[in-house]
């Protein structure tokens, strides 16, 4: 990807998902772009031998990469047009 198409990486809102994979603990970091919601990237940092060590690891990568000086950056929950029916 070119550097101009990762512009939206510096302002993106991030998550991160622990999943179960093979007996391991997957996490992965989600940059989600603020100003266009359906912009996803979905990054796999690492594997864990126990839940409780990838929700660590997982919420440590996740603050050292909202780490902004303009502040946290979040997406508007109305982005999404979520039918509950």
């Amino acid at each position: 990807m070119t550097k101009q198409r990762n512009n939206w990486l510096l302002d993106a809102e991030v998550q991160y998902k622990v999943t179960p994979v093979k007996g391991r603990w997957e996490v992965s970091l989600i940059f989600i772009n603020t100003k266009d919601p359906k912009q996803v990237l979905i990054q796999t940092i690492g594997d864990y031998r126990t839940e409780r060590l990838a929700e660590i690891y997982g919420r440590n990568m996740m603050l050292t990469a909202t780490k902004d000086p303009r502040g946290t950056q979040k997406v508007d929950k109305d982005a999404y047009d979520i039918n509950d029916n």
